[in-house]
């Protein structure tokens, strides 16, 4: 029993939702030349329905949401891969809801709390609304709830 007990099994999956019957998701389609990670940020591209990875600063009128996870899409290489979404896939997109996310580097444990908005640094990474050049995003909150993952901090936050 005392290996599931404390930090053998993870309380948060990131790009998960958290709360199963609590999301709401839509239909996208990742254009681009870079994949995307379940949990991270997409923003919009120039046509309906088509999405794009952040891979540096942009407006936060462009951000779309997070990439959702789905248990259909496997990780390759267990536990080191990531598993991605690749250019030309479909994917479901959180319209709102709670998920799991990986927080950046720059990310302050102590304002991840509840209702702290949420934002995201210059490398289109989530963070908090204290890191250095940090641009909050509209309607997105932590939830308080958080677990370090290594050197990774996962966080539960609400779109609302």
């Amino acid at each position: 029993m005392s290996l599931i007990i404390k930090d053998k099994i993870q309380m948060l999956m990131k790009g998960y939702p958290t709360v199963s019957d609590k999301y709401n998701v839509a239909g996208g389609t990742l254009v681009g030349a870079t994949a995307v990670k379940f949990g991270e940020l997409v923003k919009h591209s120039d046509t309906t329905g088509y999405y794009e990875a952040i891979t540096g600063a942009t407006d936060v009128d462009k951000i779309a949401g997070f990439v959702l996870a789905t248990n259909v899409k496997l990780n390759t290489v267990w536990p080191e891969g990531g598993v991605e979404v690749a250019p030309n896939e479909a994917f479901n997109l959180l319209i709102n809801g709670y998920i799991a996310v990986e927080l950046a580097e720059d990310a302050i444990e102590s304002e991840i709390v509840v209702n702290k908005p949420v934002a995201f640094n210059a490398a289109g990474k989530v963070t908090t609304a204290g890191a250095s050049g940090a641009t909050e995003l509209p309607g997105v909150v932590f939830t308080g709830t958080y677990e370090k993952q290594g050197t990774s901090i996962i966080a539960e936050v609400l779109v609302k």
